[in-house]
């Protein structure tokens, strides 16, 4: 399809059955240097995300996609595209528009910033989306292992690590709220206690003896998630 058709613009879904939308963008790339790709993720896709943006492309969109948000986003390419042919079009007659050209060259110029500074927010509101994944991970996980090795609660994790607050609601029966809010990526709060979660993992980790396949894979996690943490700092 790339070879026959003549697109403008390349809207890829990072899962795509068949192809990894990194490939076709990689390959769209090649073929097309001036197409304008947009790339759409949902959860799950960050990393690739990332790796699109670093590959060209002009944009990333988290799904659902809205209708408006992606009209915005096809206008913005259409317009950069504009700019590159117009440009190209004037260095074929420079002796008509010497001065047409240079402010065409400016204007694609201020437009490479914004989309190079875009693009550089678009990656760290990727890497914050997948630092807060990852602490949902770690703690779900942590939880996992606690509750098989030692057939115990959260309030009783909670209790025992001191590390979140268990207690009563007006019925009289023991909450975790905060570890609660710490289990769903769309309840975490604005600025996340990594510490917390980093913790609880420590402390199933010594306190716990469980299936040594557990026991990596939680190791694994942790380890992640304190070298996202460096980096991020």
């Amino acid at each position: 399809m790339l070879d026959r058709e003549n697109a403008d613009i390349l809207l890829a879904d990072i899962r795509m059955p068949g192809m990894d939308g990194i490939e076709l963008i990689r390959m769209a790339m090649v073929r097309h240097p001036d197409l304008q790709c947009i790339v759409m993720t949902g959860h799950g896709g960050i990393d690739t995300a990332i790796e699109a943006m670093r590959l060209g492309a002009i944009n990333y969109l988290r799904k659902p996609v809205g209708v408006e948000e992606l009209d915005i986003a096809i206008q913005k390419g259409m317009e950069k595209l504009g700019l590159i042919l117009a440009v190209r079009e004037k260095q074929e007659q420079p002796e008509k528009a010497n001065t047409e050209l240079q402010q065409l060259r400016d204007q694609l110029r201020e437009a490479l910033e914004k989309e190079s500074t875009g693009r550089r927010q678009a990656e760290a509101e990727l890497r914050k989306a997948r630092l807060r994944e990852r602490l949902v991970e770690v703690l779900a996980l942590s939880l996992r292992c606690w509750k098989q090795a030692t057939q115990k609660s959260k309030i009783e994790l909670a209790e025992e690590s001191k590390i979140w607050i268990a207690s009563l609601d007006s019925g009289g029966t023991y909450r975790t709220r905060t570890l609660d809010r710490y289990l769903r990526i769309n309840a975490l709060p604005p600025t996340p206690r990594s510490g917390d979660v980093l913790d609880t993992g420590y402390f199933v980790l010594s306190h716990c003896q469980f299936h040594p396949e557990m026991k990596k894979k939680l190791n694994e996690k942790i380890s992640q998630l304190e070298d996202m943490l460096l980096k991020s700092d």
